[in-house]
């Protein structure tokens, strides 16, 4: 489903990736571990359009995606979840989701995304009618989500979706995620930084050092990795 080969992204002088490359396979939750600075948001952002690599490709679906603008990537199916929500905060609840699917002029009934949406985080029911700046973190956090799957992706992109949350939240959001993943089949690439909850819900995952992929497998194997634990799992 999707590619990433090769991919090398530089900030003037300052090399921010260096030849990564990784998949995600139609289905999967695929983590992408590492300290800050590793270069995650910098792929995430590659992938979604929002910054360009000098060398490598990504390919979505078997085409290239790598020159298109970001609107174009998020109709093929790709919907990018970014770090610290982004919400507006002067819009309500509803009005953030159906600003989500604003990217497909075409349709026009949105009451089964909505319903969809509601069901999976139930507090957003609840508040639809509240501006989104008066919500909780993990609310806005939610609406994040919520707003995102809006445009019906195949692919989505979460970048650190635990930030700032308290265990219990972050507990409820990576349980949506998992349902998410287990009920309609959408292939997820999460960013976190919680490596022990990105593990619990993620089939592969890949660890990303100084810009570059250090170690990559199954879930659960590099949940049982003594570097990975010595690294994230505080030994």
């Amino acid at each position: 489903m999707l590619e990433v080969e090769a991919i090398s992204v530089a900030y003037g002088p300052v090399r921010a990736l260096t030849e990564v490359s990784l998949r995600v396979a139609p289905g999967e939750i695929v983590a992408l571990l590492g300290a800050n600075g590793a270069g995650k948001t910098t792929t995430l952002a590659t992938i979604s359009g929002l910054q360009r690599p000098r060398a490598g490709v990504v390919r979505f679906e078997g085409q290239p995606i790598s020159g298109l603008a970001v609107e174009a990537i998020v109709r093929r199916g790709i919907a990018h979840c970014p770090e610290g929500r982004r919400v507006f905060a002067g819009l309500t609840v509803a009005e953030n989701l159906l600003a989500g699917g604003a990217i497909h002029p075409a349709r026009t009934d949105f009451s089964a995304d909505l319903a969809r949406i509601y069901t999976l985080f139930p507090r957003l029911a609840e508040r639809a009618g509240q501006h989104a700046w008066s919500l909780s973190g993990g609310e806005q956090q939610m609406l994040a989500v919520g707003r995102a799957l809006m445009a019906r992706p195949r692919l989505l992109l979460l970048d650190e979706p635990s930030l700032g949350l308290a265990p219990l939240l972050v507990a409820q959001m990576f349980a949506a995620i998992a349902r998410l993943n287990r009920e309609s089949g959408l292939a997820i690439l999460l960013v976190e930084q919680n490596a022990s909850v990105a593990l619990s819900v993620a089939h592969r995952a890949y660890v990303l050092e100084n810009g570059s992929v250090r170690l990559s497998g199954a879930a659960d194997a590099l949940a049982r990795d003594e570097r990975v634990r010595a690294a994230y799992f505080g030994g």
